[in-house]
Order: C-alpha cells, then structure tokens, then sequence
C-alpha cells in the first residue's frame, strides 16, 4: 500500500523539524557556553530526533489505523522517547566525593526531548515558549548570567528580562 501525501503536509513536517533544530540550537547554545559537554549538536539532534519520533508517532501508522483488522497504539512511540532519553541522560550524572555533577546537562537534554516532541506534535507556541525559557535560565534581573558572576570566565550576557 503506498501511502502519499500532499506537498503541503510534507513542508508542515519539514517545517516541524526545522524548527525542532532551531529550539535544539538555542538551548545547547546556552550550553556551549556554559562550556558544558552537552553542546549545539547534541541538544539539536535531540529535538530534531524527537520531533522525527513524534511524526512518526502521530502520522506514520495513519494508513494502518483505517483497517479493521489491526489494533495498535501509536503513541507508544513517543512513551518510548522519554525512557530513551532518560536512559542518555543517567549516563551523564556522575557522583564523585558526594559531589553531583551532570545533573543539569541531564535535565537540558530531557526538557529539549519535550521541546522536540511538543514541535514534532504542531505545538510550536509551547515548544518555542520551553525554549526561550531554557535559554534564559541563568539570567538574573540585572541580566548577568550567574556563571559570569562567579566564576569570572564566561562572559556571556543575557539581555532579556523576562524571568524576574
């Protein structure tokens, strides 16, 4: 059975993912600049893999849904990428001399999963809305970032003023 679909359905899910990869490179860049190992390329392919996820998720089974024969449950797919990306991000919490490190990183990774996913599902004000507000975490209201306080090395200025 082949199964085509208009020209505009394609761009909607091509949009989809390009903006998946946008909200992606936002937040690792955030990150890059944290100087954590977590980065652009990783945060963007998490949100454009999710994205890809829930498409398939949401709309790759629609020609098997209309036969009587086959039950299934589609959303099973998307279940399945929070306990993917879970499973990625235990692996990069690491305890040392009752020290937690990594947890941060884990949590990006995770919350840019749901960023792809809700872009992936058509969501893009929450998708989009999750992304400014990962991207603006560490500012603080005189918009330095709290790195650039401490530690003196990074350098990176947050101009917004969203977050009190």
């Amino acid at each position: 059975m082949v199964n085509l679909t208009s020209l505009s359905t394609e761009l909607d899910w091509l949009l989809r993912i390009l903006v998946a990869a946008l909200c992606g490179t936002a937040i690792g860049y955030e990150r890059a600049t944290q100087r954590k190992s977590a980065g652009i390329r990783t945060h963007m392919v998490v949100a454009v893999a999710s994205a890809l996820f829930m498409l398939v998720s949401k709309y790759g089974f629609f020609d098997l849904l209309s036969l009587h024969d086959i039950s299934l449950d589609p959303s099973r797919i998307a279940a399945q990428i929070v306990t993917g990306i879970s499973f990625i991000g235990a692996g990069t919490i690491l305890v040392r001399r009752e020290q937690i490190s990594g947890l941060t990183t884990a949590a990006g990774v995770w919350a840019t999963a749901a960023i792809g996913m809700a872009v992936g599902a058509g969501m893009y004000v929450i998708g989009i809305v999750s992304t400014v507000f990962l991207f603006i975490k560490h500012c603080k209201r005189n918009g330095r970032s709290r790195s650039d306080q401490t530690s003196g090395r990074n350098k990176m200025r947050c101009k917004t003023n969203i977050l009190p």
